[in-house]
């Protein structure tokens, strides 16, 4: 990172979306999605408004909108692209969102069991992202057959910001409360 600050760094940076991208922006706009939100209501909510800006504007330049009206003669695919997004966000583990589990792991010690239920746990996690994987693979097939001849496409930074959509601009996590609906 350069001697400039963190947000001058943040600000400078330029992304590169592709299709994996556009996908991974939908998943992120997602009602249920969990990634990046914490136990502050106020946080929350800006990050998905900011999420849903950034998706709106992926989704003008690649000249697709995600629902049944957008890829009309892919109904079906439709389906199943909304249904595995669904699966996907919903993709957890035991313990998952744990704000800190100093007294479980403390029980489990004195019950004798860390060691067999951190082993469970760490393969349930790795089923997880196993998981996650064929998820998107499924995600990025499918939305190269809605993209059709536009699926190599990819937009920068810069192109969002020609439509008006600043993709750095979401919440700073800094001047919220993160904990405070613990």
């Amino acid at each position: 990172m350069p001697a400039t600050s963190r947000s001058a760094w943040w600000t400078a940076r330029v992304i590169t979306y592709d299709r994996r991208a556009l996908v991974q922006a939908f998943l992120d706009a997602h009602p249920d999605a969990k990634r990046g939100y914490y136990y502050s209501e106020p946080y929350n909510t800006a990050l998905r408004e900011h999420r849903r800006r950034v998706l709106d504007g992926l989704q003008r330049l690649f000249g697709l909108t995600l629902d049944f009206e957008g890829v009309a003669e892919y109904r079906a695919l439709v389906t199943l692209f909304r249904t595995t997004a669904k699966s996907y966000v919903r993709i957890t583990a035991p313990g998952e969102g744990f704000g800190e589990a100093g007294s479980i792991l403390k029980q489990l010690t004195q019950a004798g069991v860390e060691q067999p239920v951190h082993d469970a746990l760490n393969r349930i996690t790795a089923c997880d992202d196993q998981s996650a994987e064929a998820h998107l693979d499924v995600l990025v097939t499918l939305i190269g057959v809605f993209l059709g001849d536009r699926a190599a496409a990819t937009f920068t930074s810069a192109d969002l910001a020609a439509l008006g959509v600043d993709d750095t601009a979401g919440p700073n996590s800094a001047e919220y409360n993160l904990w405070e609906d613990y």
